[in-house]
């Protein structure tokens, strides 16, 4: 099956170029993949121009959690119209290799935001200030109360997770459930690279046209939130197939939100904030490239054991593809 070959193939391969030891698709397979990315984008991108014009216009959660899900209703849809069932969407836990794949995607976002923000905070590039709640941070804090209990605060902390959870499960869905390994079986080139910058350009819009930080032209601002989502891309997509889940994926991604846009964006403000920090901010860009290199250089020194008896990445193809 075509799961079963790729797992041997290494995601610097998949980033780079095809590999020149694993077997190729079949033409059968590589243009029923090509019939599922065309109609995927057919889907995802006038609901996406839909919503992210509601999210610009409202400037609201709900707007942008249903902006959020657009991927995944598109890559839903897909796969029924197409009959291509759900098992390749696996959100299996493959033992102690996907609780490792979790706990490095908790970890990715926060190492990111402690390098790229401590730099910005030491340096005096943007000031460390008292804590202040982004938009939505303030929303689930208004509802705790001027002097919560513990439970409650639990609660709250439960409620925050699920929420950034199913948001992020939404976009994962569309970009690693759906697009990358239909780019790989459809035989594009370097198709993680080209999956992480097909999903930084989708928030293009919201850059161009929504709000912008002062004093930074908004070309600039998509530029390198252009390297920033594609780097953390790579690191997601690494996560995806080497695990065979979709949960590290979820989880990095739910992480990055939570981490980078609502607990370091909220000790950080000043002029100059939107150049050198958050998903638009140079030091975040520069941090996140690195940390792609640092992989890339981890995965050539160390290439991947050998896998279990029986693990396929993504549970297996559906019959039709076997």
């Amino acid at each position: 099956m075509f799961f079963s070959k790729l797992s041997t193939m290494s995601l610097f391969t998949l980033s780079s170029k095809a590999s020149p030891t694993s077997a190729p698709a079949t033409h059968e397979q590589k243009q029923h993949a090509r019939r599922g990315l065309v109609l995927f984008f057919l889907l995802v991108f006038p609901l996406a121009v839909l919503f992210e014009g509601v999210t610009i216009v409202k400037q609201d959660a709900f707007s942008l959690f249903c902006l959020m899900w657009t991927p995944g209703l598109a890559s839903l849809v897909t796969r029924l119209v197409l009959r291509e069932g759900f098992s390749t969407v696996s959100f299996r836990v493959h033992g102690r290799r996907t609780l490792h794949a979790i706990g490095m995607a908790l970890l990715i976002p926060v190492g990111i935001g402690l390098v790229a923000y401590g730099l910005a905070w030491i340096t005096g590039l943007t000031p460390f200030v008292h804590f202040h709640a982004s938009a939505t941070l303030s929303l689930f804090l208004s509802l705790l109360g001027t002097h919560p209990s513990f439970p409650t605060l639990v609660g709250f902390a439960v409620l925050f997770a699920a929420a950034e959870t199913i948001s992020a499960t939404g976009e994962e869905l569309g970009w690693r459930g759906y697009l990358l390994t239909h780019l790989i079986e459809a035989g594009v080139p370097r198709p993680v690279l080209v999956s992480g910058l097909i999903w930084s350009l989708w928030h293009w819009p919201l850059i161009l046209f929504g709000t912008s930080g002062p004093g930074v032209p908004r070309v600039v601002s998509a530029s390198i939130f252009l390297v920033t989502i594609t780097s953390l891309g790579y690191l997601i997509a690494h996560l995806r197939l080497s695990t065979g889940s979709l949960w590290p994926a979820v989880v990095c991604h739910a992480a990055w939100n939570s981490t980078i846009l609502e607990l370091f964006d909220s000790f950080t403000r000043g002029a100059n904030t939107s150049l050198w920090t958050g998903e638009a901010g140079m030091l975040v860009a520069l941090t996140a490239l690195v940390t792609v290199f640092i992989f890339r250089q981890h995965q050539r020194h160390h290439p991947r054991r050998q896998e279990a008896p029986g693990f396929q990445p993504w549970g297996g193809m559906p019959p039709s593809f076997r």
